[in-house]
């Protein structure tokens, strides 16, 4: 019997060599376009007015899916827009197609604080530029449908996410460090660490992100916490180490991204992609 309180986690081999990076993909770009996808969902997720719990649950489904099929066959934007679409139906939030589809429309085409959204000097975007006509949105819904299903097939229909965030409220309350700015900056950690290269949340299971981002947040708050505490809830040091590591690393990571990108078309479509590889190959 599965828990419900812990993941399936991908294997070394799914690791190694991605589906994507076999069908040609730099691995670079890999990693680009999942941020951008995970960016797309956190940011699409707010302005749907959608819970965290149900955010999470979508990138981390677009990120299994992303182990098991290549970008190439199914763009980033299809497969951002069926991820939000799916676990708003999981997490008991449901939302309509057309919804998500408007306001990722709205994130790509003005410029907005997300870091995805184009960065113009007007003050005003003219409206028309974001607007979704019938024709566009039957597309983009059609293509939404199909990878929904894509992606259920290749999970196996095996979509139980279990998620840190519970744990992390529980933790603190049994270390006696339950405050609400230490559980904003824990909660912050958990956030930021969707968006890690490293793919954490396929990698590790809640406990133990859980009790990373106890530790920064504490060392943060400059809470003093009992020694070794992190075994009591089964988490060796060193997973320990990498985790802090890593979530501490995520902000030059993401600073990175948006440097990069700064200017630039990120490719969401398939036609966008294959533009963006005969451009390197140059």
């Amino acid at each position: 019997m599965v828990s419900f309180l812990s993941n399936p986690l991908a294997t070394t081999e799914q690791l190694a060599i991605s589906p994507s990076q076999s069908d040609g993909l730099p691995a670079d770009l890999e990693v680009s376009l999942r941020w951008a996808g995970g960016t797309l969902i956190q940011s699409a997720g707010i302005l749907l007015r959608l819970p965290q719990t149900t955010i999470a649950t979508a990138i981390i489904l677009l990120q299994r899916f992303y182990l098991l099929a290549s970008l190439r066959s199914f763009p980033v934007l299809s497969t951002s827009h069926a991820a939000i679409y799916l676990a708003a139906k999981l997490t008991e939030t449901p939302t309509k197609p057309r919804n998500i589809i408007n306001v990722t429309t709205y994130l790509l085409k003005a410029s907005t604080p997300s870091p995805i959204s184009p960065h113009t000097t007007s003050a005003e975007v003219d409206p028309e530029t974001y607007y979704v006509d019938d024709r566009t949105y039957l597309y983009h819904r059609t293509r939404l449908l199909d990878t929904e299903t894509e992606i259920l097939k290749a999970l196996g229909f095996q979509t139980h996410t279990a998620l840190p965030y519970t744990l992390a409220v529980n933790y603190a309350q049994a270390l006696d460090c339950l405050t609400k700015s230490l559980l904003k900056r824990g909660f912050g950690y958990l956030t930021d660490a969707l968006m890690s290269p490293s793919l954490v949340y396929l990698t590790h299971q809640p406990n133990a992100l859980a009790v990373a981002a106890l530790y920064l947040a504490a060392r943060d708050e400059g809470v003093k916490l009992p020694e070794v505490w992190w075994e009591v809830f089964d988490v060796e040091r060193e997973d320990l180490g990498f985790l802090v590591a890593v979530m501490k690393g995520v902000e030059e990571f993401v600073e990175g991204q948006v440097k990069k990108w700064r200017g630039e078309v990120i490719p969401w479509e398939g036609r966008e992609l294959e533009g963006e590889l005969e451009r390197r190959r140059r």
